[in-house]
């Protein structure tokens, strides 16, 4: 790949294709272009495809109840982990396999890693408790293992995403004693750690405007009407003396930014006394043919619980300063801060997530030398209009 001719950048999934933007550099008077070019299509071995469909997909459908249509209900494994099931030793190996593509002839590199945390081929946490509630006799124990991406630069979003999966991936293997690391990935963890310091929160520079759409409900619509026409409403069924929107997680290491940052945020949140609350918010409109309904909300959830109890504990500092007042009072009281409560709130979840063993494993973590204790909710909600919620 000629760096000094291109970049293949702004990697995107769009109708079971891989795409990807061609921007080209000119040197001379800098003016940049955009060409859009497909991807070869990255596609599983048909053996690998048969025996995760014999060995998890068949054996989940026989489980999962029909939707409401009674329609059977799809279950789809991500094409860039491979999943494994050594049954004699009752553990279950995840793979995260850097895919090869072609852009205008060239070689591509796209790595799972540098992806949304709640895409479906980098939310490892999500899949692994899935499997592991839906397959209780089967699986005691997880492993995972990735490809290291190659060609990134340090100040690439990419490598953002990066850091927050390695970060996700060690704070996993601290809180689940039946999570663990691939031998050829823990040197990625030993020398992440030498990277964690100096680590500040960001701090947005105005309070994030909501994006109402006054034609149709969709989620951030719902997520600001939650916390302002239905706030009390959101109050008691969570327990709440305020309730706001979007509390920054973008860290930030030696002033430069470690994760990303720009728009990484938590939904909802409040508290009352010594109980923070975090809210993961998602919203299917009635009707909706393409859903979004993935199991990265375990974890998203799971990450920003994270962030907020290093928060808490003071391994992340708090930026110096914030435009929105609930968060200037809330980092004054910090100190209070014994518990967070760590909400998954959805109108409609993915068939996997739906299994009551997903809060009861999340639930089940090493609690020792935490200071702040995480509990982990799952609630469900109907919205027919902008004036009233019910919370099933």
């Amino acid at each position: 790949m000629q760096k000094k001719t291109y970049l293949c950048s702004k990697l995107r999934k769009y109708d079971g294709e891989l795409w990807c933007y061609k921007r080209v550099f000119q040197s001379l008077n800098k003016k940049k272009m955009a060409e859009k070019t497909k991807i070869e299509k990255y596609k599983k071995s048909d053996s690998q495809s048969d025996y995760e469909k014999r060995t998890f997909v068949s054996p989940i459908l026989k489980l999962v109840p029909k939707a409401e249509s009674g329609r059977q209900r799809k279950i789809t494994l991500p094409k860039y982990i491979s999943f494994t099931l050594q049954k004699d030793k009752k553990k279950l190996l995840l793979n995260i396999e850097e895919q090869i593509g072609i852009c205008k002839g060239k070689e591509v590199v796209l790595n799972a890693t540098c992806n949304n945390m709640q895409t479906d081929n980098a939310a490892f946490e999500g899949w692994a408790i899935c499997l592991k509630a839906w397959f209780p006799k089967d699986i005691e124990t997880v492993k995972l293992s990735w490809d290291i991406p190659h060609d990134i630069k340090a100040d690439d979003n990419r490598w953002c995403h990066y850091r927050r999966f390695v970060y996700r991936v060690l704070r996993f293997s601290e809180q689940y004693k039946w999570f663990d690391v691939s031998e050829k990935n823990r040197s990625e963890i030993y020398k992440f750690k030498q990277e964690l310091k100096e680590l500040k929160n960001n701090n947005f520079k105005e309070v994030p405007k909501p994006k109402v759409n006054n034609n149709r409900l969709d989620e951030t619509t719902v997520e600001y009407i939650l916390s302002t026409t239905l706030s009390d409403d959101v109050k008691r069924q969570f327990n709440l003396d305020f309730i706001d929107r979007q509390f920054p997680v973008g860290v930030k290491s030696g002033g430069k930014k470690f994760f990303t940052s720009n728009k990484s945020a938590i939904d909802l949140w409040g508290s009352k006394d010594n109980v923070l609350t975090i809210i993961e918010l998602k919203y299917i409109p009635k009707g909706s043919k393409n859903k979004n309904i993935k199991v990265g909300i375990i974890s998203e959830l799971f990450m920003y619980s994270c962030i907020m109890r290093d928060i808490l504990s003071g391994f992340i500092c708090r930026p110096e300063q914030t435009p929105n007042k609930n968060e200037k009072t809330f980092y004054q009281q910090i100190d209070k801060y014994k518990n967070i409560k760590a909400c998954m709130l959805a109108n409609e979840y993915h068939p996997l997530v739906e299994n009551d063993s997903v809060i009861e494993i999340l639930n089940d973590y090493l609690k020792v030398n935490n200071q702040i204790s995480v509990d982990f909710k799952k609630s469900r909600y109907s919205l027919d209009s902008e004036n009233k919620i019910n919370f099933l």
